[in-house]
């Protein structure tokens, strides 16, 4: 019998827990070990280890987690400062922990007190029938209690009674923190970077393409606060992305708004990204730190070491004039403008396709860019020049971006296929850009290195080791873009793409199907 996972709606009275009679059965609950900590809760600033039914606490130099999904429960000492799951030494934390990203930090969301009960279900003879384990998190006047139970082998009739004492106590199963966050007064992070969103099919395009531009400031804004206090890299990446999606729909969404409004406000995003393209560029460098190292020989490596030293101390001198910008009251003021003038359609001025129904614009332009994207993939070989395969990778995002855009208008698992089917081509191309951009950024680098300088001559041959490296890779990619292509351009895809995007037929939110 599987383990069982539940929480008490009730407050959990130890007592009534003490000894357990069902059925004519006889049982004793005997705790092994009982101990009170005061905790932080720690998570992800989007809630990653909530949405996975994973409890994680911090108590000094302890940590102990508790999964709602499988019932395991772990602990492991912490013997340093670490914010990353990749940063703790491998044990039973780190392995529960396996999945969660390791570009994100783990940080406090709440206090608790948490008394942890941990001990066995006995028979009459005093044998152990079941593992378990109850953790009570308490926080000021409010409580909860988790649990879970693991019948030893061949004593699944004994954990059955058990099941039915605990309902009998007000526990139900639970494998969905959300409920248990709000009952302890935790606040949940309403965060998604990717957001759905519920698009009426016969709206106008205008209203739809307002209601888009303001949900990714909203996520841009979000990231803020985490970017200034550098939390992780991954605020400034949705940061930037949220932004990026912002000038793909002014970008594709012609004559939506006038062609004034269309121009200056590409201008004034495009002028707002600059601001961090140099820190995300560090970001990403040393971010790859370790797999640079694995590409060139250990001869090269004290070269590497100076070349990140010089990267660190830039980066630090970078976040800080981006922060300073974030924190300026310009930069405040540009913003609170823009979520003025995004907060209601009428605020912009209307172009040409403003009042086309939603519907009939997004099947129009998901077939112009998906026919785009392949007119371009087809011309590519192995002579092919890399500013093809760029504009190859920028034309597929963009149409990711449509599809994920539109979700919401299509059936479901259909648009799902259609955006799994671009993703593994939109990988192998973005890993072809960034060996090239890599290779043109280590060019530059070296440029500046002093001549006859010993560091400088270090330097120079960790560049031209990790060069070739990644101008091998690159070719690698380029072949694979080639064979993925094929995958994409097959006749079933092409078949998918065109029978959902001319379909005159859109699933919608409302019930049933809109017909235009």
């Amino acid at each position: 019998m599987a383990p069982f996972t539940y929480r008490f709606t009730s407050v959990f009275n130890p007592k009534k827990f003490k000894e357990i009679v069902h059925s004519g059965h006889r049982y004793t609950v005997f705790y092994e070990n009982s101990e009170t900590y005061s905790c932080s809760l720690l998570d992800t600033f989007d809630n990653e280890l909530m949405q996975a039914g994973r409890l994680l606490f911090k108590a000094e130099k302890l940590l102990f987690a508790f999964d709602m999904q499988t019932g395991q429960f772990a602990e492991q000492k912490v013997r340093r400062h670490w914010s990353f799951v990749s940063e703790l030494d491998e044990g039973p934390i780190f392995n529960l922990l396996a999945g969660v990203s390791p570009l994100r930090a783990l940080a406090p969301i709440g206090v608790v007190n948490v008394q942890k009960g941990q001990g066995n279900l006995l028979d009459d003879e005093g044998k152990t029938r079941v593992r378990l384990i109850n953790l009570t998190l308490i926080n000021g006047k409010k409580s909860a209690t988790v649990g879970s139970s693991r019948p030893l082998r061949g004593y699944d009739r004994a954990h059955g009674d058990l099941k039915k004492w605990l309902s009998a106590l007000d526990a139900i199963p639970c494998q969905d923190l959300v409920e248990l966050y709000t009952s302890l007064g935790i606040a949940v992070s309403k965060y998604n970077p990717k957001p759905r969103l519920q698009l009426v099919a016969q709206d106008s395009i205008k209203k739809n393409t307002t209601i888009i531009i303001k949900t990714f400031l909203r996520v841009a804004r979000a990231n803020e606060d985490g970017v200034i206090a550098d939390i992780d890299t991954e605020f400034l990446h949705d940061y930037r992305v949220s932004f990026r999606k912002i000038r793909s729909v002014l970008s594709l969404f012609k004559d939506v708004y006038s062609q004034e409004d269309s121009v200056r406000l590409k201008h004034d995003f495009s002028e707002l990204m600059r601001q961090t393209n140099k820190l995300r560029d560090l970001d990403v460098y040393l971010l790859n730190k370790e797999e640079y190292y694995s590409l060139v020989p250990k001869t090269t490596h004290a070269g590497l070491a100076i070349l990140f030293n010089g990267f660190e101390k830039e980066r630090r001198a970078e976040h800080e004039n981006v922060a300073q910008y974030l924190k300026s009251k310009a930069y405040r003021k540009q913003l609170k403008k823009w979520q003025t003038l995004f907060g209601n359609e009428d605020n912009l001025e209307s172009g040409p396709k403003s009042g086309e129904f939603t519907s009939g614009f997004a099947r129009r332009i998901l077939l112009q860019r998906y026919k785009k994207v392949c007119k371009i993939a087809r011309s590519i070989d192995a002579t092919t020049e890399d500013e093809v395969v760029h504009q190859l990778r920028i034309h597929c995002k963009k149409l990711r971006y449509l599809m994920e855009f539109f979700t919401t208008l299509f059936p479901a698992e259909e648009i799902r296929q259609r955006i799994k089917s671009l993703k593994r081509l939109q990988d192998n191309l973005g890993r072809f850009n960034d060996y090239s951009v890599q290779q043109i950024f280590l060019k530059n680098v070296l440029a500046g290195q002093p001549a006859g300088n010993a560091k400088g001559i270090k330097v120079a041959e960790s560049i031209g080791a990790l060069t070739a490296m990644l101008h091998r890779l690159q070719n690698k990619e380029r072949r694979q873009v080639m064979k993925n292509f094929e995958r994409f351009d097959s006749p079933e895809i092409r078949e998918s793409f065109d029978k959902l995007f001319k379909n005159e037929v859109i699933a919608n939110e409302n019930p049933g199907l809109l017909q235009q």
